[in-house]
């Protein structure tokens, strides 16, 4: 399962059971499918290993950046507050491990309670991802009804439920007057 296909991304599963299309097809397709998000993710893994890079360029002669070491969702750190999409975004993930929870807001990263966006944009721009050792996974229902939630909604059943978390925020501190 990835991200893409957990938000409904890929269009073509729109229909219940790919209903209409035939064997051969959704062979081609979920092939299709599966090679997008691979090149998504690696894009993404890249994106960010470039931000940790321009800050510890040691790193890559030590080992802890590569193709053949797994990225860290600490690293989002250095894209939050960048010119890239992330920036635009909230990614949320439940460490299985731990059992809390790291929540990192890029400094664009816009929720309905600021009043400038509705709650279909916030939760467009809102990723929640289930790490399990190894690796990490979406965390949606996918589906043509399921809905992301927001950060607010979010936080609201986290603080309801009495889960730790923390919100890493890429924004710029408000100023004192």
């Amino acid at each position: 399962s990835s991200y893409l296909s957990g938000i409904g991304a890929l269009a073509v599963w729109d229909k219940a059971d790919g209903e209409g299309i035939g064997d051969p097809d959704k062979t081609l397709l979920r092939e299709a499918d599966d090679a997008l998000i691979r090149e998504t993710a690696l894009q993404l893994k890249r994106v960010i290993e470039a931000a940790v890079l321009s800050s510890h360029p040691e790193w890559a002669a030590q080992g802890m950046v590569g193709e053949e070491v797994q990225a860290f969702s600490d690293f989002l750190v250095y894209l939050l507050e960048s010119q890239s999409i992330i920036s635009d975004w909230v990614v949320v993930v439940f460490d299985t491990s731990s059992g809390f929870v790291d929540v990192y807001k890029g400094k664009n990263y816009k929720d309905e309670d600021e009043g400038t966006v509705n709650e279909t944009y916030a939760a467009s721009n809102t990723l929640t991802l289930r790490f399990v050792p190894g690796h990490y996974q979406p965390l949606v229902c996918a589906g043509p009804e399921s809905t992301r939630p927001t950060l607010k909604q979010i936080d609201a059943v986290l603080d309801e439920c009495g889960v730790l978390y923390v919100i890493t925020d890429g924004a710029e501190p408000e100023k004192q007057a």
